[in-house]
């Protein structure tokens, strides 16, 4: 009992380092650094209101997707998106059928809800290279890990499931994964 306590603390605290470490310089420090950079006079939604609301509930969007999916990690994965308390199985419910990097697109949304929020051109250039470097990670490290972890299961998954683009209309039906069971 007192191993499996300790082990959902240090959960947590590994969870929110890389909350601060992770997202937060992603969506806020980097973001900030930038707009501060260019100096550049902008005003909030390009000087026009629907926008900037427009943005912000793009950003909370995001924010829900990225919930929704450390939720589905949680329950049905049997561990966190953090590296320390991976997933155990491999994510194939719900949007995870769709698409296999649901919490990237997170990431993108929020950005995209962030360049309409600030008004700021500097953050497209942001999204272009958080874009690049997102796909290098994930090409390079995340999935290679992945197919070492998981083997035949995880090569079967890739061939359903595309990466970037969701499927919505698979072959079998709604899910590209109605008879996928790792």
């Amino acid at each position: 009992m007192f191993k499996q306590s300790f082990r959902f603390i240090i959960q947590l605290i590994d969870g929110a380092l890389y909350g601060f470490i992770g997202p937060f310089c992603i969506l806020y420090i980097i973001p900030q650094f930038l707009m501060r950079l260019v100096k550049l006079k902008t005003e909030e939604g390009f000087g026009i209101s629907c926008i900037k609301t427009t943005g912000i509930i793009i950003m909370w969007l995001g924010t829900a997707l990225a919930i929704w999916c450390a939720v589905l990690i949680f329950l049905f994965g049997q561990g966190t998106f953090l590296v320390t308390s991976a997933p155990k199985k491999i994510m194939t419910r719900n949007i995870y059928g769709y698409v296999r990097h649901p919490m990237m697109w997170a990431l993108f949304i929020i950005v995209f809800g962030e360049i309409l929020l600030f008004g700021h051109f500097i953050l497209l250039v942001w999204l272009i290279a958080l874009s690049r470097i997102i796909y290098l990670i994930v090409a390079n490290y995340e999935e290679p890990q992945l197919e070492r972890r998981f083997g035949e299961s995880w090569k079967e998954y890739c061939e359903k499931v595309p990466p970037w683009i969701p499927r919505f209309n698979g072959r079998k039906g709604k899910s590209n994964l109605k008879s996928f069971n790792p």
